[in-house]
């Protein structure tokens, strides 16, 4: 029999914390003790509202960032960036949709296909 090693543990690096502005890695904290990227020190975030109605409090504690709801309590960091993209309208304008293939590619590529049945008796696709 075998015997198995086990992986070398190797602590302080599971947890990695994203920039909420841009998505990039957190390495420092701003004003309001929220993990950023350097890019992002001197920028706040903007106010949340929760599901129920009213503002949601940014918290930093001992087990990282968190916000604070009057009704509801203590809500997850991750939740309360749902909450944001749940409660906060979002503009944007319509684009019009460009069409990128040329017309005479498409027609060409509607021609030339063919269908083609594999069966065991070839050699070329079964090695």
């Amino acid at each position: 029999m075998a015997r198995r090693f086990k992986a070398k543990k190797s602590y302080g690096n599971y947890k990695t914390s994203d920039c909420p502005f841009c998505g990039k890695i957190a390495t420092q904290r701003n004003e309001q003790g929220m993990d950023v990227c350097r890019f992002h020190i001197k920028s706040k975030m903007q106010e949340i509202k929760c599901t129920c109605g009213s503002w949601l409090e940014n918290k930093a504690g001992k087990f990282g960032p968190y916000f604070n709801c009057i009704n509801c309590g203590n809500v997850n960091y991750k939740k309360g960036l749902e909450m944001k993209s749940m409660t906060t309208p979002t503009f944007q304008e319509e684009e019009p949709k460009r069409d990128f293939v040329r017309k005479e590619f498409r027609k060409e590529s509607f021609r030339e296909r063919k269908e083609t049945t594999i069966t065991s008796n070839d050699v070329e696709y079964f090695d």
